[in-house]
């Protein structure tokens, strides 16, 4: 990601007329180079493309205004096929899947377009402040059970017993 941020930055300056405040890469191989990008008034996720001679080249990006931005407006899961999508309003852009889990990339870009918004619209008594932590709590609980191994294990264990049903009705 190193090698690609000059020119990212020169991207966000020629296309967005200013220099990013924040970089938070997402995915990065060999063709591929997938950010998080913080501007002063919005927030953009940029899918590059890398060709042979290792420039770097716009595929497709979402950008997020501040003014357009209300809390819990960005989504972020992952498809059928593999692929994580984040949306926002009728925008979605389509990125690969990688080891960390959509509603971390939501969950990034909702806080600094929460923090561009400042402290007014922060939570500030004592039931919105509980009702956030449950929802981060619920956030987590589905990531733990996203990354379990239960639900792995119980289909390999399946499987198996597949394997051995098919091998013992080709043996009579």
């Amino acid at each position: 990601m190193h090698t690609h941020h000059m020119a990212i930055e020169v991207w966000c300056e020629e296309t967005w007329g200013e220099r990013p405040v924040r970089i938070s890469e997402w995915a990065t191989h060999d063709s591929i180079v997938q950010v998080f990008i913080r501007l002063s008034s919005s927030v953009l996720i940029a899918d590059f493309e890398v060709n042979g001679e290792g420039m770097l080249g716009i595929r497709q990006h979402l950008h997020v205004p501040l003014e357009t931005w209300n809390p819990g407006s960005i989504q972020g899961l992952r498809t059928s096929e593999g692929k994580t999508r984040f949306q926002h309003r009728r925008q979605s852009i389509y990125l690969s899947s990688e080891l960390r889990v959509p509603e971390w990339g939501a969950a990034l870009l909702e806080e600094w377009l929460m923090s561009m918004r400042g402290h007014a619209t922060r939570p500030k008594d004592r039931l919105q402040r509980m009702n956030e932590v449950k929802r981060m709590k619920t956030s987590i609980e589905r990531n733990l059970e996203s990354a379990s191994l239960t639900k792995i294990t119980d289909e390999v264990t399946s499987l198996d017993e597949r394997v051995d049903r098919v091998g013992n009705h080709l043996a009579n």
